[in-house]
């Protein structure tokens, strides 16, 4: 072995300690901020998931990240070492919605709840909402298009109004290189949907059947709500369908341009109701 070899071997030995006393150090910050919390609220604190604060460092080490090591690598590193740190103030489970193996949904999962994290695997979207709202999950793992035995965002905007939120998108990295097969899922629980300053809006509106979806549309963007794309439709019986929107920005629940639409349109429209959104994906 030569000595020039020998030598940065050496220097790798170190760096790789000072992380590792950097990482020891992280973790001792994250038990602090954990009794911050407990002792604020009086009690064991909730979900400690705070999803805009994770994105704000997810992005800034996006835009700052140099060399040769892939930015998918370094994201997926971090969201390890985050997941960590969340199970040490409170531990965490995740609900998956996995019919059947290989749908990419629980990779996407541990892609960004960890490795360690325990998953439930649930054969239908109403039993990863199950899941949630008996508290067996903190977090529920939901993609479009796949169950057909029922519309998990028209539930949740109908009977989980005041409790479940969507409040990621994932892969944060986008889908083209991640291990979920190039799908797409959502992240929903009892978990606020906070702006980042980047960030989109998902809006299921519902109609009594006369109205056409372009018109729709339209008239939502005629009110000010920048709408960008029809994620999925939902007919509900034989009149009456609900849409999913993808709205640019943050909206709140109590936006006054929702009540305005709707008295204008009297009783056509039956409801616009905001059911959390992501911030948007890195690249």
């Amino acid at each position: 072995m030569s000595e020039a070899l020998d030598s940065l071997r050496r220097e790798i030995d170190a760096v790789d300690d000072s992380l590792h006393d950097l990482m020891m150090r992280r973790v001792q910050l994250v038990e602090q901020i954990g009794k911050i919390k407990a002792e604020e609220q009086n009690a064991a604190a909730p979900c400690p998931l705070r999803p805009a604060r994770e994105m704000e460092i997810m992005r800034r080490l996006w835009n700052r990240h140099k060399g040769a090591m892939d930015k998918d690598v370094l994201i997926r590193l971090w969201r390890e070492l985050i997941s960590a740190c969340v199970n040490i103030q409170a531990p965490m489970c995740v609900a998956v919605y996995m019919p059947e193996r290989g749908m990419g949904n629980l990779e996407i999962a541990r892609d960004f709840f960890g490795a360690y994290t325990p998953m439930i695997p649930c054969r239908s979207a109403g039993l990863v909402l199950k899941e949630l709202m008996q508290g067996e999950a903190n977090v529920g793992i939901l993609s479009l298009n796949d169950d057909t035995q029922g519309c998990w965002w028209h539930s949740i905007a109908l009977e989980y109004k005041r409790t479940l939120t969507v409040f990621a998108k994932l892969p944060i990295t986008g889908p083209a290189r991640s291990r979920g097969e190039g799908k797409i899922a959502y992240a929903v629980g009892k978990i606020a949907f906070e702006p980042t300053g980047e960030d989109r809006t998902l809006l299921v509106a519902e109609t009594d059947g006369t109205l056409s979806l372009s018109t729709l549309d339209l008239l939502l963007k005629a009110a000010g709500v920048p709408t960008n794309a029809i994620c999925d439709a939902h007919p509900i019986d034989m009149t009456r369908k609900a849409y999913l929107f993808e709205v640019d920005g943050y909206l709140s629940e109590n936006d006054e341009r929702f009540a305005s639409v709707m008295e204008k349109e009297a009783g056509k429209i039956t409801m616009l109701r905001v059911i959390g959104g992501y911030p948007v994906q890195l690249g």
